[in-house]
């Protein structure tokens, strides 16, 4: 019950939409394709006993139309299997788009993928987007419909099963039982079985499952680290460090295949004698029936094919008990993935500018300002100040005090904090380490922002922060992360301001990897470029210090 509620909410978005009739609508036409190919298939049974009969009689003239009639039945049933797998994968993919798009925004919004990371990130978000949301809306459609079919072909068979089963007597202990439609419970009975050995036998497939999941999605993740990284483990001569961790986590998926393969072996050893004993239970069930002379030759050949579609209607539980187990782990991540999504904090709100106060016509404000670990300890003690612009305002104090952090709070990151803050206006937040987008050198500069910004624009960006051999390749796309050295990131990064032009500029250690002069240089350009903005900065770099106005030294919480 609890993996079908999690299944509940994880559909509810798109299921429940008010404008979501077509995909209702598309779903009614597949669950109709395959209600008719049922139909088609009691026909077939029906079409099983007269060609069956005829044959037993050698009536050759009846032949002709007996194949003629199962060549229609055949083009029918190709035709919905066809048409419905169609319109299934159509809609399939219609599920998948729309919860993508959740997930991406609920990871995405309010800085979630971030803070997430701050309270113990689930494993591979990137996985449970890419590939787990595919699952669930491919394996949901097709268990709901092989259920439907069941169900369908339960309905259709079981009234052809009943009336071929007639009443038979048994004697038991000297005692007389009249059983009515005993094939029907022969079926009932076996299926049960069968769905209770399956358990047993799988039910450590699920957790399996989802162990397998964990360490393929780890493995895939440290070879993205490696590539990402390529330069620093070469540099390091890290290869046989890399190799060896690259061994560790395989070795974690070996020794869950090992498990998850004997699982796989017993269940489908159970699986091989389940079909195959199937086979012959009609048969064994109606000989005795077919030798006193009461079911002709056809009638027992009708009644072994509804003996199987009423046997897999009650054994379908024992038939999906694979896709159930992978289908419960899909939704388990899923699930869990929300959940810490929903958990996460949102950024708390800030009191808007009100009418005249005392930090009237500043861009910034803090009121007793005071940074916290997740845990609610005090970092720092509580800052306020005001700042107006045009200014140059620097964070000081020893490393590690919480300078970064406090950047991050007005960034609105980190969410542990108490007092106040205000900002007003437009604003850029440059980090240590730029994130520059596999795109075109066009859109990284002007990243996050569409790439809206006059070419002549950029390229004088460019220019001024000593990369003007890269302005005349704007459109050129390459990974910019590994194709320029950090010293050249933090430049580029520097050319968004420019272009940018904010009302405040923040900036966390924005030069660290260039040498004084060149920072010095930077610094003094953004300073003439940028008159009217407000600058808030981290650095270490003396030079770099000298060009700031105010220095706010912060201090430790005692």
């Amino acid at each position: 019950m609890i993996i079908l509620k999690q299944f509940i909410r994880l559909a509810r978005p798109f299921w429940a939409g008010a404008s979501q009739w077509r995909e209702w609508l598309l779903l009614a036409v597949i669950v109709g394709f395959t209600l008719f190919s049922t139909t088609v298939s009691v026909w077939i049974a029906a079409w099983d006993k007269r060609f069956y009969d005829a044959l037993a009689a050698f009536d050759g003239k009846a032949m002709p139309a007996l194949i003629v009639e199962y060549i229609g039945y055949m083009a029918m049933i190709i035709a919905c299997i066809v048409c419905g797998e169609w319109l299934q994968k159509r809609l399939v993919f219609r599920w998948r788009t729309h919860l993508t798009a959740q997930f991406e925004r609920e990871w995405l919004g309010g800085h979630k993928h971030y803070r997430i990371q701050l309270t113990g990130e689930p494993d591979n978000p990137d996985q449970r987007i890419a590939e787990d949301v595919s699952l669930l809306a491919a394996q949901s459609i097709s268990l709901l419909l092989s259920f439907i079919n069941n169900i369908a072909k339960f309905s259709a068979f079981v009234g052809v099963l009943w009336g071929l089963s007639g009443v038979q007597t048994f004697e038991l202990g000297g005692r007389s039982f009249t059983v009515h439609g005993y094939l029907v419970w022969v079926a009932l009975a076996y299926s049960a079985l069968s769905t209770l050995a399956a358990h047993f036998v799988g039910r450590k497939l699920k957790d399996l499952n989802i162990e397998r999941q964990h360490r393929e999605a780890d493995y895939r993740a440290a070879l993205l680290r490696v590539r990402d990284h390529a330069e620093q483990v070469a540099f390091y001569h890290g290869a046989e460090a890399e190799q060896g961790r690259l061994k560790q986590r395989f070795k974690r998926i070996r020794d869950n295949w090992f498990r998850l393969t004997n699982c796989e072996f017993r269940y489908g050893t159970f699986w091989a004698g389940y079909v195959r004993i199937s086979i012959f239970i009609p048969i064994i069930a109606t000989l005795p029936m077919y030798l006193a002379k009461t079911l002709t030759f056809g009638d027992m050949m009708q009644t072994r094919t509804s003996f199987a579609r009423i046997q897999d209607s009650f054994g379908w539980f024992t038939d999906a008990y694979r896709r159930l187990v992978e289908w419960a782990a899909v939704v388990e991540r899923l699930s869990g993935f929300q959940a810490a999504l929903d958990q996460t904090a949102h950024p708390p709100k800030q009191p808007e500018n009100r009418g005249q106060n005392a930090f009237s016509g500043c861009l910034l404000a803090l009121d007793a300002l005071a940074v916290h670990t997740p845990q609610g300890q005090a970092m720092l003690r509580p800052v306020s100040l005001a700042a107006r612009a045009p200014e140059w305002l620097l964070f000081a104090g020893r490393s590690g005090i919480g300078k970064s952090t406090l950047l991050r709070v007005l960034a609105g990151l980190w969410p542990y904090h108490g007092g106040h803050y205000q900002i007003e206006g437009s604003r850029l937040f440059l980090p240590q380490r730029p994130y520059l987008p596999y795109d075109s050198l066009r859109a990284a500069v002007c990243y996050p922002h569409a790439a809206r910004a006059d070419d002549a624009l950029i390229q004088a960006a460019l220019e001024q922060v000593g990369l003007g051999s890269l302005k005349h390749r704007l459109d050129e796309k390459q990974e910019w992360h590994s194709h320029l050295s950090g010293g050249e990131q933090q430049r580029l990064s520097l050319a968004r301001a420019l272009v940018f032009r904010p009302q405040i500029l923040f900036l966390d250690e924005a030069t660290n990897q260039l040498d004084d002069a060149s920072a010095l240089e930077l610094m003094q350009t953004l300073k003439r470029e940028l008159p009217d903005t407000l600058v808030i900065g981290i650095s270490h770099q003396r030079d770099v210090q000298a060009l700031f106005e105010r220095c706010i030294t912060l201090e430790a919480a005692a």
